[in-house]
């Protein structure tokens, strides 16, 4: 898993090593923050998650926005190699158009092209090389393209009409997801704004006025000093609770409709924490 990506960092010894090497690294920091700065208990718990977890997820989630990446540069690419490949006469073999692709200028489209046609060089099966370039990613417009290429060399029919077909859907599906996207990332901003900023700085700024007036000598509504300061407490402890339980549910919506639910962790990891150091401030606490 991810061992494509980390070589291209350079990293040669496995994806599992370099989890347990940056959780290891996560973990001293961690416990070296809550000895070196000295922050109140109530923030201390807030200190070593982040310090402890947010390294890893960040390094985990860099590593597949490179597998992203690669994969869209394949998908951007994928029409015009189809076109391509509709382009040559009729019972032009499947390696040769394959080689035609592979030289190229696709990115990453190229270069898998080229990984198939070295291992049918090899030896293998021209379906079992295209087939591997379809397990080694992940996309399935890439999957549709390979399974024309399968039936193209099976049957030795003309698919150029159907690889041209192929072209045009995928033009209309990228247009399609450009489009959600658009929509999304307002919603998606607007959230992480509201959830990290809004919520936590308007939260703290009304808990600071009522934190000020003076209930002590209001008549026969009067309070005492230690049951308003227990009650400030009980209304900090329970906004902190719903700024993360907010930040818990913005972060499953926005990863649900981008279509990856594993970066609802990555969200939480970073407006919980941060929704809480702005509420933090306002109520004019140090951390340190």
């Amino acid at each position: 898993m991810y061992e494509a990506e980390l070589a291209t960092l350079g990293w040669k010894k496995g994806f599992r090593k370099a989890v347990a090497i940056a959780a290891a690294v996560s973990l001293l920091a961690g416990i070296a923050g809550l000895f070196l700065l000295h922050p109140p208990f109530v923030y201390q718990v807030l200190l070593f998650f982040v310090t402890v977890s947010f390294p890893s997820l960040a390094f985990y989630f860099y590593l597949g926005y490179i597998r992203s990446k690669r994969l869209k540069e394949i998908d951007d690419n994928l029409p015009s190699a189809l076109f391509q490949m509709a382009s040559f006469p009729r019972r032009t073999s499947a390696e040769r158009m394959m080689e035609s692709v592979a030289k190229s200028d696709y990115g990453a489209l190229s270069e898998e092209f080229a990984k198939a046609s070295k291992q049918v060089r090899a030896g293998m099966t021209v379906p079992k090389a295209i087939e591997a370039m379809r397990e080694r990613n992940d996309s399935l417009l890439l999957g549709r393209a390979v399974a024309l290429l399968q039936n193209s060399y099976e049957s030795g029919s003309d698919m150029s009409a159907a690889f041209r077909a192929a072209a045009e859907d995928v033009f209309r599906l990228q247009a399609l997801g450009r489009e959600h996207a658009a929509a999304m990332t307002m919603q998606k901003y607007t959230l992480f704004a509201g959830g990290t900023v809004l919520v936590p700085l308007i939260l703290g700024l009304l808990l600071n006025i009522v934190s000020s007036l003076d209930f002590a000598s209001a008549g026969e509504f009067g309070v005492s000093t230690e049951t308003h300061a227990g009650l400030v407490e009980a209304i900090v402890l329970g906004e902190q609770v719903y700024m993360v339980v907010f930040a818990a549910i913005a972060s499953v919506f926005i990863a649900s409709n981008e279509g990856n639910a594993a970066k609802a962790v990555l969200y939480f990891a970073v407006s919980a924490p941060f929704a809480l150091l702005v509420f933090a401030l306002v109520r004019g606490i140090s951390i340190i």
